[in-house]
């Protein structure tokens, strides 16, 4: 956030966060958390409602869940709710993702597609040295919009991300610390090359970042809060 801080530094980006009037961030904010409301009560969802500094959110119940049909109308009400609204504001029109997160919907003040120019821009990478991996490219995803910007891969699931991952840090030469490697994949591994300082590029944990999701399923994940499992009746 200082003189140098990417908030700065990318402030002739039209849509950076630093360019955004919080009177026009506040009336996005609320004519989604109305739609979300309505939406809970005519659909009668078993969903609460969460807000948050430049995001809303309907979210399920302890132990509910949502049907996806659901999430998809309320995700297109609130997208042609705030569309609406941009034509008769032109000059306050902020960019917003409203999306189905499979089983939560959000609208996000920004999206992808401004997180990745402000990357490359930051960063100094061009868009040829980008690339963005993502699951939900439908027009109800929150990856559809960094389409406009950057190359992507559409995946399934978070194993194939690790696959597509490990395939990039393979080619550029970084160790992995991976138990699950096979054999056979060790002789495509180029040597590893040398990095910062003269140093050897720092082996990423993959059986860390396992326990770590692992970990993560035991507690709400909006809330932070440990959640405790239903009881059997």
């Amino acid at each position: 956030f200082g003189p140098g801080g990417w908030l700065n530094s990318t402030k002739y980006i039209s849509e950076t966060p630093a360019n955004w009037d919080e009177n026009a961030v506040k009336d996005l904010l609320d004519i989604a958390e109305d739609i979300f409301q309505s939406s809970i009560k005519e659909q009668n969802l078993r969903a609460r409602f969460i807000r948050k500094k430049r995001a809303v959110g309907l979210i399920p119940k302890p132990h509910e869940q949502i049907p996806r049909e659901a999430l998809d109308e309320t995700v297109l009400r609130v997208q042609a709710a705030l569309d609406a609204h941009g034509k008769k504001t032109p000059g306050l029109t902020l960019p917003f993702c409203a999306f189905n997160g499979g089983r939560d919907a959000w609208v996000d003040v920004g999206n992808k597609r401004v997180g990745v120019q402000i990357l490359q821009s930051y960063l100094g990478h061009p868009v040829k040295e980008t690339l963005h991996i993502g699951d939900q490219f439908l027009n109800t995803g929150n990856d559809f919009a960094a389409r406009d910007v950057c190359p992507c891969i559409w995946i399934t699931s978070p194993d194939e991300t690790t696959y597509i991952l490990k395939s990039i840090l393979r080619l550029a030469g970084v160790p992995l610390n991976d138990s699950d490697a096979s054999s056979d994949s060790s002789d495509l591994t180029p040597e590893p090359s040398v990095g910062v300082n003269g140093s050897k590029p720092k082996a990423l944990d993959f059986a860390e970042m396992n326990r770590r999701t692992k970990a993560a399923q035991l507690m709400d994940v909006y809330t932070g809060e440990m959640i405790s499992s239903p009881q059997v009746k």
